[in-house]
This record gives structure tokens, sequence and C-alpha cells, in this order.
């Protein structure tokens, strides 16, 4: 594959992924790990795209490859985080995103999911402190993506149980009452 059609497909995906189309840009991030198997944007599209797919096994095999390759890419670890919060593995994901944090100590959507990773963990006080954090980067953001957040990870899923959805919601709203 020549660079000028891998960055095409780079391109496409990405557009793909920000459309949340995720079969599709499965389809078209698919074939840059095999043409470019030491290309760790390769491996990290194709983690991204399988991510929007809700694909979060394969996912996250397509992440750590990615990782191998570039262990120092904060976005690699960023998106890892967030399929380890999906496959419940909260302790995995908040490593993972502390990392992240350390590097970008103003991402809200790190921020964002790190707390949450860490009220999972049944460590609330963490949580809420990350929570606030991101609420105090960008308010409004951080409502929208907790909405979102919510319903995709949380609210329609089998495999958390009523107890952590009630924690997750109870975090979430004591943050938005009292925005401090």
């Amino acid at each position: 594959m020549s660079d000028e059609l891998e960055d095409s497909a780079i391109v496409k995906a990405e557009e793909e992924i920000a459309e949340n189309k995720g079969a599709e840009a499965v389809e078209t991030a698919s074939e840059l790990p095999e043409l470019k198997p030491e290309d760790a944007v390769a491996w990290f599209e194709k983690g991204k795209a399988l991510y929007v797919a809700d694909d979060f096994e394969e996912a996250l095999a397509c992440l750590s490859k990615a990782a191998e390759i570039s262990k120092e890419q904060p976005e690699i670890w960023q998106v890892m985080g967030y399929c380890l919060i999906a496959l419940n593995r909260y302790g995995e994901a908040r490593d993972a995103l502390e990392y992240v944090k350390a590097v970008q100590p103003a991402n809200l959507e790190v921020l964002y999911a790190l707390g949450i990773s860490y009220v999972l963990l049944g460590e609330a006080q963490k949580g809420k402190d990350n929570l606030k954090l991101a609420f105090a980067i960008d308010r409004k953001r951080a409502l929208a993506l907790s909405d979102e957040v919510y319903k995709k990870l949380f609210e329609t899923s089998p495999n958390v149980s009523s107890y952590v959805k009630s924690l997750v919601e109870r975090a979430l709203e004591t943050i938005r009452l009292k925005g401090d």
C-alpha cells in the first residue's frame, strides 16, 4: 500500500469513526495493519474502528499491538482505557488512563473516564475528584460526554449490575448538581 493510499484509508476511517459508523470504519481500517504490520497508526486506527463497532476484545488486541510498537502514545492508551472499562476491567482501565492523565492533565475525556473507573473500583472520592476536574475544564462538554458514555457503557449493558449503574448515576448526579 502506498503512503498516499494508506493516508487516504486513515482519513476515511477517521471520518467514519467520527460519524459513529463502526462497521464501515472497521472495513476501511482492517487492511491497514495487514499491509503495514510495523505501523502503530495502522493498528491504532483498526482498534479505534473496532471500539466504535463495540468489538472491545478485538479493539483491545489491536490497541495492545499499537502500544507494543509505540509505547508512549497517549491516544493509544486512552482508547485502551475505554475498551477496558467496557470489558469491566476497571483496574487496568485506571492504570491506562492515569498514564494519559500524567501526559495530558487537561484531557477532559480521560479525566471523565478515569473518574468513572475510580467509582467502579469503589474509590468514590477519587472518582468524584476526576469528574470534578473534567467538569471544571468544560462543563457543557462534560455533561454531553456523561450522557453519551452512560448510554453506551452502562444503561443498556447486560454486564453491568444495577448496583454499579446506581454508583455511576449517583457520582454523575452529585457533580451535575454541585457544579464544583
